[in-house]
């Protein structure tokens, strides 16, 4: 007996980030939980940006304003990319109640089959390699901080305010450089559920519209089903079809603003990170860091820009599933179903961010301006 699958499973790491950012409360021990999530939010998701961005105007060299202008920008668009997700995460229940319905459609063995090799692959893997190498940039930044100190220069990961002296004695530099390494370690968690979110939802949404278009195409093929009962299916396949419209509206609702700043941010970051690359950059620790720094900036608008392109083309391509099924030998009724939902299948339906969409174009125009900005700032050197 073939086990029924489980697509709510692949999100599991998502579930357990959510518990420990304070934003999935567990059924007992509520109130303590609220109290840790409030206080945790305030001296994480708040407090790190300020004390990073209050740190940026007492910088006094050039090389202190480039070093902390892309871990401002990429904190401050964490804490954004966070509350925005805490602020709709009711909408993330709905978008899953849809995907255990679809888990309860999937009734055939072929599309089980199809589900576990070709849709569950690609999500985990977007997990797990932006998990790898975000987990690789908090190594990489800690090591060239105990790396430096450890040859006679003792600073912090990153320029910042605090409101008592660093460096007056080892217990005030203990005491802010674990809230550093603490604070960039629940940013790092929070940056991974937040741009492996909207990569894999739209991977998934992807996959769940071919499957769709592939039930499709097969209507009125077998022989040994009724007009009747192939009419049934189609009935059901518009079903499906108005599930996933609602799953994309959804995700969109939740990931559109912050995408936005994201693709824009994307493109100044890559900029400051290469020109801190090529003039500042001299030992291997710290170009580790800036490398994966800079991997990062790309991998978080790439999965989702390259995914948002193919959901656009699954959702045109049900237009021609719709008549590659063999709709001339079935009913009056099943021809009009088709019509009505033709009609609405051959508009293009995309995801935005905000003022534009979420597909390659978004991505070669952050790469684009990052060139323009790196070129402007090279020649002004």
């Amino acid at each position: 007996m073939t086990e029924e699958p489980n697509t709510k499973a692949l999100f599991k790491t998502h579930f357990i980030a959510w518990r420990i950012l304070g934003m999935s409360p567990p059924d007992n021990y509520r109130p303590l939980y609220w109290i840790y999530s409030i206080l945790l939010n305030i001296f994480v998701t708040i407090g790190y940006p300020l004390h990073l961005i209050f740190g940026l105007f007492t910088s006094t060299t050039m090389y202190e304003i480039i070093q902390n202008v892309a871990i401002n920008f990429t904190c401050s668009v964490c804490a954004m990319k966070t509350i925005a997700i805490w602020w709709r995460f009711n909408k993330v229940d709905v978008m899953f109640e849809i995907i255990q319905r679809q888990d309860q459609r999937f009734t055939s063995h072929e599309e089980i089959a199809y589900l576990r090799k070709e849709v569950y692959p690609p999500v985990r893997r977007i997990i797990l390699l932006f998990s790898i190498l975000c987990t690789f940039i908090g190594i990489s930044g800690e090591s060239a901080v105990l790396v430096t100190g450890l040859l006679g220069t003792w600073n912090l990961m990153y320029k910042a305010y605090f409101p008592f002296d660093v460096f007056a004695s080892t217990k005030n530099y203990m005491a802010a450089h674990l809230y550093q390494f603490i604070g960039i370690s629940y940013l790092i968690l929070q940056n991974v559920v937040n741009d492996t979110f909207g990569a894999s939802h739209l991977c998934l949404l992807r996959s769940q519209v071919r499957m769709l278009n592939i039930r499709v195409t097969k209507i009125g093929h077998d022989p040994k089903k009724s007009r009747e009962e192939n009419n049934q299916e189609l009935l059901e396949c518009i079903k499906v079809h108005k599930d996933l419209l609602e799953y994309r509206r959804q995700l969109e609702e939740i990931i559109s603003i912050y995408m936005f700043f994201q693709i824009l941010i994307a493109a100044l970051n890559m900029c400051v990170v290469l020109v801190f690359i090529i003039l500042f950059v001299r030992d291997i620790f710290t170009l580790a860091y800036y490398v994966s720094y800079l991997t990062s900036m790309i991998f978080e608008i790439l999965p989702s820009c390259y995914y948002g392109t193919l959901l656009e083309d699954e959702f045109e391509d049900l237009a021609y599933a719709l008549f590659s099924c063999n709709w001339p030998k079935q009913t009056l009724e099943f021809k009009k179903n088709l019509r009505i939902v033709a009609e609405q299948a051959k508009r293009r339906i995309y995801v935005t961010a905000w003022l534009f969409r979420i597909n390659n174009n978004a991505f070669l125009i952050a790469c684009k301006n990052a060139y323009t900005l790196f070129a402007l700032v090279m020649n002004m050197k």
